[in-house]
């Protein structure tokens, strides 16, 4: 007979981890590398990603969460902690929208009209292509 730990045992180990997760996780984060790993993984990620046993995993996966459940656990782990994060990532998201802000100030549209049909069709189609064209040029 295999002895194993019971579940309230169990339990309360994964919550004493919790206080040392965050200096242990640095640490880990800190000498990871991650781009070319994941590069050099693209072709098997493809692969795997069209697989039906790794789909039929996904889908039970998610079969097993209801979207209650998914809500619930989403706000509690994520409302604490999104509005300093987004503060975190300013810079990084004014650096990376600053391509389409500078594409949008160069676009000259015509005036608008009574139509709202040429109005879509001047002013929001041009935006539009434009922006779309930048996003397959840079990634």
């Amino acid at each position: 007979m295999v002895r194993v730990k019971s579940e309230t045992d169990i339990k309360a180990n994964y919550e004493k981890s919790t206080g040392d997760v965050g200096r242990r996780f640095e640490i880990g984060v800190k000498t990871a590398e991650w781009k070319e790993p994941s590069i050099a993984g693209q072709e098997l990620y493809e692969i795997q990603m069209s697989n039906s046993e790794v789909l039929a995993r996904r889908k039970t996966g998610i079969d097993r969460v209801s979207d209650a459940e998914w809500r619930d656990s989403t706000i509690t782990k994520g409302k604490t902690i999104i509005g300093d994060r987004m503060k975190k990532a300013s810079g990084k998201q004014i650096a990376r929208y600053r391509p389409y802000r500078t594409l949008i100030e160069g676009i000259t549209l015509p005036p608008k009209t009574a139509s709202v049909e040429e109005n879509i069709s001047n002013r929001c189609v041009p935006i539009a292509v434009a922006q779309h064209e930048l996003k397959k040029e840079i990634g």
